[in-house]
């Protein structure tokens, strides 16, 4: 991660993450990302927070902020459905030991649906990688993230379309096809269209 704006969230969502867990944090302002929100242990409900995500989402110009925010409902470990996934475990066990003759029917159906959960958040991570693969910007709102993302430093923007514009060191010796559309094959003289996705 290279890229001063993102360094900004990442410690941004750090900061919020330590705050929300109720502990006091304090660093150096210029380190936060003003842009978005700081929270304290006191100001948003679980469910207050996971909300935002979708804001995060629908405001989203790049398929980096939509992957970030769905790393946080996906991460295996600490991901909000790993959690949830666990408090529904939880709640199962306890409904087991209430002693009423239904109350293994419902920690059992507690079980199942949190089974059901795991391979939705397995598929959903799959989803949340193939979108990472992208690295694009989103049609219809790239421009709004280009003001979020504009760079602060004069002559930041021309470095950057420099860095763009110079080709990449592994690309040197290879030659692209005549027509990027289609391609050759060994032992072919009919070129071949490539599949679109």
């Amino acid at each position: 991660m290279t890229d001063p704006h993102e360094q900004r969230q990442a410690v941004t969502r750090a900061v919020g993450i330590v705050r929300g867990e109720g502990f006091d944090v304090s660093c150096d302002p210029r380190l936060l990302d003003r842009s978005l929100p700081v929270r304290t242990h006191d100001e948003l409900s679980a469910g207050s927070r996971i909300g935002s995500l979708s804001q995060t989402i629908t405001t989203a110009g790049h398929t980096r902020e939509v992957v970030a925010a769905l790393s946080e409902l996906t991460a295996p470990d600490d991901g909000v459905l790993h959690a949830v996934a666990d408090v529904l475990n939880a709640t199962a066990d306890w409904w087991q030991g209430l002693g009423e003759p239904a109350d293994p029917h419902y920690a059992n159906r507690l079980r199942y649906l949190t089974k059901q959960l795991d391979t939705y958040a397995l598929e959903i991570r799959s989803l949340r990688g193939d979108l990472a693969d992208r690295h694009t910007g989103h049609p219809q709102r790239s421009q709004s993230a280009a003001v979020r993302h504009a760079p602060t430093a004069p002559g930041e923007a021309i470095r950057r379309a420099q860095a763009a514009a110079a080709s990449s060191p592994s690309r040197a010796g290879t030659r692209l096809p005549a027509t990027p559309s289609a391609v050759t094959l060994p032992g072919s003289t009919t070129p071949v269209a490539h599949r679109r996705r």
